[in-house]
């Protein structure tokens, strides 16, 4: 699974950005014991028909995707989608992962380009239902091959798009294996550094890409480089190889991508940045001469060793990144200040301006952004590395409305983001409001049930006293 990187320094970033979140249905809820107890006595309660209906709608949307007519199968889409977002069906998703995944990949595959979107869009939630482990890896394996074939040459950008973000996600959640997820990340550049013309649709194998379908692309790239390890990146050399083209993409009319490829850049210098901070933290520490620090200190040491004509060489190829990470720096410094792109609305040019500012702090400064979420219950979430950052984008993005339910019930992503929510006790969603507050509701129909029972017990035992009495009077 591709969990998050966890880094070790403790950097505050200037700003702080708070996100807020309203909506009532997402809260997390309990129930008391009495309210239990109180349902108990009658035999068959609302709250277990509406669970049976909701079985039975799962399964009716299931049978949809089998359907020849698109409609129906687009219908039965939009149901389980709305299903998977509006709760964590971990039970559900476990018992019909097999059937669910390849239904999915059939839309996928016959489906006209909004069931192909919505299709890959259900493939990316079951997986993060089922979590990491065994399932989430075979979808994974199963989907992506059809998910790349549309995300290369669709027709359509919406399913495009669709089709990177879910293919971001299983190997997020599903990649266990270092090549694999490289090998994701390779159609994704393949996809980023496409310079839009005939020769490069041959070249690539890939469609000219739209706006869209570059931010999607690079996002979901990014996303999978924050799962990697910092030597991984640095021995990959994807500074040198990656920020020619993100500079070039910086150029662009698209806000989106613009922005998309600024946060790749700062990924790329925090994770090298936090491999010196490491490096040098080793070097003060007596005892820090570990197994990793060593690897890294041996590949420095035979660097050292290399011929004279290997070193020019390096030398050559170390002036030239100089050289496109001052030229990246400025392009940061110009974003920051001025809006590129035409006919750019106003609010857009502001957005702009204040993500540079914040991107540039990370690559001067090294300091990312303080991110704070606010969620159910009272819970907030707090990031602080642009990998957390960007791998909350992406999950936000995917999850949609979805993102508080799953954010506060979720397993994985609570291990993703090293988050233990914490409980509001009474809190209630407007459904179990319904049920448990309202005059009609079932625990007003349970106490008055219990009371009249209660009632007919009082007056049987009085007249059982009263019977007593006069047969000890007489």
């Amino acid at each position: 699974m591709g969990k998050s990187r966890k880094q070790q320094q403790q950097r505050r970033g200037a700003g702080t950005r708070v996100d807020e979140y309203t909506d009532d249905d997402t809260l997390s809820t309990t129930t008391t014991s009495s309210s239990l107890d109180a349902l108990s006595d009658i035999s068959i309660t609302p709250e277990v028909e509406e669970e049976h209906d909701d079985a039975t709608k799962l399964e009716s949307f299931i049978e949809a995707l089998y359907q020849k007519r698109a409609s129906i199968r687009d219908a039965g889409l939009k149901g389980l989608i709305e299903a998977l977002t509006g709760g964590v069906l971990v039970e559900f998703t476990e018992n019909n992962y097999e059937t669910l995944s390849q239904r999915f990949i059939n839309s996928v595959k016959i489906g006209a380009s909004s069931e192909v979107a919505q299709a890959a869009r259900a493939l990316g939630l079951l997986a993060i239902t089922v979590g990491a482990g065994d399932i989430a890896k075979q979808i994974n394996a199963e989907a992506s091959p059809h998910l790349e074939k549309v995300a290369k040459v669709g027709s359509s950008p919406a399913a495009r798009a669709s089709c990177l973000d879910a293919m971001a996600i299983l190997a997020f959640v599903g990649a266990t294996e270092l090549e694999a997820t490289e090998s994701t990340m390779a159609v994704f550049w393949l996809i980023i550094s496409h310079r839009a013309n005939h020769f490069e649709d041959q070249k690539t194998g890939a469609n000219t890409p739209s706006g869209t379908v570059k931010a999607a692309a690079i996002s979901a790239w990014s996303l999978l480089l924050s799962t990697l390890d910092p030597k991984r990146v640095s021995s990959s050399q994807h500074v040198q190889m990656c920020l020619p083209v993100l500079s070039r993409l910086l150029k662009g009319d698209d806000l989106a991508v613009r922005t998309a490829s600024g946060e790749a850049i700062a990924l790329l210098y925090e994770v090298t940045n936090f491999l010196s901070f490491t490096a040098g933290a080793a070097d003060d520490d007596d005892d820090g001469d570990s197994e990793d620090m060593g690897a890294v200190k041996e590949s420095v040491r035979t660097s050292s060793e290399k011929p004279a004509s290997s070193k020019s060489a390096m030398s050559v190829v170390g002036k030239a990144l100089e050289a496109q990470e001052a030229h990246v720096m400025e392009q940061m410094k110009s974003l920051s200040v001025h809006a590129g792109g035409k006919g750019q609305p106003r609010k857009e040019r502001a957005m702009q301006r204040s993500a540079f500012r914040e991107l540039l702090a990370t690559i001067e400064d090294g300091v990312a952004p303080e991110v704070s979420v606010k969620l159910p219950a009272g819970n907030v979430l707090s990031l602080h590395t642009w990998s957390d950052i960007i791998q909350l984008n992406v999950l936000r993005h995917f999850l949609g409305e979805g993102f508080q339910r799953h954010m506060q019930e979720n397993t994985l992503l609570h291990e993703i983001f090293d988050f233990v929510p914490q409980v509001e006790k009474n809190t209630l969603s407007k459904k179990q409001k319904r049920m448990f507050l309202s005059p009609n509701s079932v625990m007003s129909k349970a106490r008055t049930q219990v009371m009249n029972r209660r009632r007919s017990y009082s007056q049987a035992g009085n007249i059982g006293i009263y019977d007593v009495t006069e047969e000890q009077d007489e």
